[in-house]
């Protein structure tokens, strides 16, 4: 339900916090699914550390600043069974949620106006909390509170994650965000604010002297601004607050309230070999190998400018053990996708490679199998138990097939070229006879939406004739239906199939170019996650 009430604030924050919400009445903020923030990564990173995270299934999750339910909305449709509660100041933004949630008919999910000051001991414990996007925009008082909330509203085994701009790396985009507000704070006007900041931007990147580090800094910011949204610019460059923290300040914060630090959402970025073998043996040196002061100095080494770090209480946090191995990741469910490289490796040893470039080489024919198995199952998951068996299934040594297998795997967790979760992630194929879209996919696609959030919890485009054929997924119709139900939606909307820019005549022609824009639009459905499973 939503609250009618304004939120009751404490008097000291209580203005800043009303120009907050202002701002998001004024501009919402574009609301989307934060993979990384899901109870299933979250649960995964826990057992990695070799803690029981609660069930994921039957979890109840707040979310701190949900905006317009973007992420909360999606967790509480894929996790019925749930108990979600999602606040934020913006009553705009709450009543856009809460029109999408009606629509949904979501039971699980509470929305409210309100400030996280307000959360009390009325209010959970929470197995998993989410605060995406707030901490380093609000006042020291409230983060605060976002910490302290964490702290005493956490079930013992819970896990929360706080996401916030990092120093030193911010600095640089601190250049920006200063001449930006030297030039526009003045502006009431939202629209105008951010056409002016962009302008002045624009004009100095060329002005600036060449060759410095300030004029660096500037243009390649100004790079950046430039392909970013404009609510992306008001709320991250032109807000009264913006408080950038190094990773020391925000841990021993977390610390003096109660709170242990567990990781980054990114584990593979704790890992000091991640930065090369020399580079390594220079970090562990300087920070003792010591866990705070080594994020520290990855931060200072890679100008980082964000973190989504992983919280969890205390003495919940002093439990974990911090080397990973490859036991505990045999509990998880994992993912990937892989391009096999022409070119081998030594010794004839072939190379995988993931989107980002990253690479696994590996002479085990058993880890080839497992590879090219995980690339197929893909978006959908697999353990590694089943990787390991299917490589060892008709190998002449299966149990160093299966080794090889496990140990792979682990080097490409450490390597960042894995997604992992507590849950398995079960996706539909479009073979499938009738093919049923995710009821999520179908209501955004009917309220003409451009995207809608996945079964990986990841946001996924709808393309026009997704709009049109989504709705209709409902699992009740085959082929020959769709297409009878894509044309008449078509003729309904006064839209004619083309092909190569002309319009197609003919009954017989329009119904062969139909059935094949089904086709087309189910490949990218099963791509992008967005068909449920065969109940079968």
């Amino acid at each position: 339900m939503t609250s009618a009430d304004t939120p009751t604030l404490s008097p000291e924050v209580a203005p800043a916090l009303a120009r907050t919400a202002a701002q998001y009445d004024e501009v919402p903020y574009q609301s989307h699914p934060f993979p990384l923030t899901h109870p299933a990564r979250l649960a995964a990173i826990a057992a990695l550390f070799g803690l029981s995270p609660p069930e994921v299934r039957t979890a109840r999750i707040l979310e701190i600043g949900c905006a317009a339910g973007g992420n909360i909305i999606p967790m509480a449709m894929h996790l019925p069974d749930s108990t979600c509660l999602g606040i934020d100041l913006s009553g705009v933004q709450i009543e856009q949620a809460q029109r999408r949630a009606d629509g949904l008919d979501l039971r699980n999910l509470t929305l409210r106006r309100q400030s996280v000051t307000e959360i009390g001991p009325d209010d959970g414990p929470f197995d998993y909390i989410i605060c995406h996007g707030v901490y380093s925009w609000v006042p020291a008082t409230v983060r605060e509170a976002i910490l302290r909330v964490c702290a005493e509203r956490l079930s013992d085994d819970g896990v929360a994650i706080v996401s916030y701009n990092v120093m030193p790396g911010w600095h640089m985009k601190r250049v920006v965000r200063d001449s930006m507000i030297a030039h526009a704070a003045h502006i009431p006007d939202p629209s105008q604010k951010i056409a002016q900041a962009r302008w002045f931007i624009e004009f100095l990147k060329d002005r600036v002297p060449q060759q410095t580090p300030y004029g660096n800094a500037l243009r390649t910011e100004a790079g950046f601004l430039a392909n970013q949204r404009d609510d992306y610019v008001l709320h991250e460059f032109l807000e009264d607050e913006n408080n950038p923290c190094t990773v020391t300040e925000f841990v021993l914060g977390a610390e003096k309230l109660g709170l242990g630090y567990l990781g980054e959402t990114e584990l593979h970025t704790m890992i000091a070999e991640t930065y090369g073998q020399e580079i390594a043996v220079a970090l562990r040196q300087l920070s003792d190998n010591r866990l705070l002061p080594l994020e520290q100095y990855i931060d200072i080494l890679t100008g980082r400018t964000f973190r989504q770090s992983v919280l969890a209480k205390a003495a919940t946090a002093a439990r974990a053990q911090r080397a990973l191995d490859t036991h505990r990741l045999q509990q998880l469910h994992v993912a990937g996708r892989f391009t096999p490289d022409s070119a081998t490796g030594k010794n004839g040893a072939r190379v995988f490679r993931d989107s980002s470039g990253r690479t696994l080489t590996s002479d085990s024919p058993g880890v080839a199998v497992a590879v090219e198995m995980l690339s197929a199952r893909y978006p959908a998951t697999a353990t590694p138990a089943e990787l390991a068996a299917t490589a060892g299934r008709w190998a002449a040594s299966p149990a160093a097939q299966e080794a090889a297998v496990i140990d792979a795997l682990y080097r490409m967790l450490n390597a960042g070229m894995l997604d992992y979760y507590i849950e398995p992630v079960r996706t539909g194929s479009a073979s499938a006879a009738r093919p049923q879209a995710t009821a999520l996919a179908r209501y955004d696609a009917a309220q003409r939406v451009t995207w809608t959030a996945n079964l990986r919890h990841e946001p996924a485009a709808i393309a026009p004739a997704g709009h049109l054929l989504l709705p209709l997924m409902d699992g009740t119709r085959d082929r020959d239906a769709l297409c009878t139900g894509l044309l008449q939606a078509l003729a309904d909307s006064g839209t004619n199939l083309q092909r190569d820019g002309q319009p197609i005549s003919g009954d017989d022609e329009r119904r062969r170019a139909a059935l094949e824009l089904i086709e087309t639009t189910l490949q990218t459905l099963e791509k992008t996650a967005l068909l449920e499973p065969d109940a079968g």
